[in-house]
């Protein structure tokens, strides 16, 4: 399926959120260990999407009803990242889909790394839980490489990267 992207508007909180709730009870269904087991919604509340929407750092994937299928966040800093392993880059957050939308997680990095490019970005980064073993598959395939682990509080994670070529 085709999706377009834009940017994200503070109209669009409550589909961000409730986007992101989907592929939290989805996870749960399938009892996979992600965001659905971190307190994820307390920790990320909706003064805190209306903040990066305000900071131009949320995109939507939108279907061609005019549906919004998916979101992310690019991020030009991440903490998690020590400052030697910084680079002029996006860092991935959010990445969440309609569980029936298929194809919108990798046409969203698929508009990321294109996005990077064009601004002059050389990298692509992106964490996933260390026992995600079929999200980590998925990252694999779209060339994202492991780089080192993570840990922040009970999230262990794996951190990845692309390096893009223009």
């Amino acid at each position: 399926m085709e999706y377009q992207f834009r940017a994200a508007e503070p109209e669009d909180v409550d589909d961000i959120i409730g986007i992101i709730q989907e592929r939290i009870d989805w996870m749960d269904e399938k009892n996979l260990y992600q965001w659905n087991r971190t307190n994820y919604m307390q920790r990320y509340p909706r003064e805190y999407f209306l903040g990066r929407i305000a900071s131009h750092e949320f995109y939507l994937a939108v279907d061609p009803e005019g549906k919004t299928v998916g979101v992310m966040a690019l991020l030009l800093e991440d903490g998690r990242w020590t400052e030697d392993e910084k680079k002029n880059c996006y860092y991935v957050h959010h990445l969440a889909t309609r569980p029936q939308a298929k194809g919108a997680g990798k046409a969203l990095l698929s508009f990321c790394e294109d996005l990077s490019l064009q601004e002059g970005k050389k990298v692509v980064r992106l964490d996933c839980q260390k026992g995600n073993d079929r999200l980590n598959a998925f990252y694999q395939s779209l060339g994202y490489q492991v780089v080192g682990p993570m840990v922040e509080g009970a999230y262990e994670g794996i951190k990845r990267e692309k390096k893009l070529k223009a």
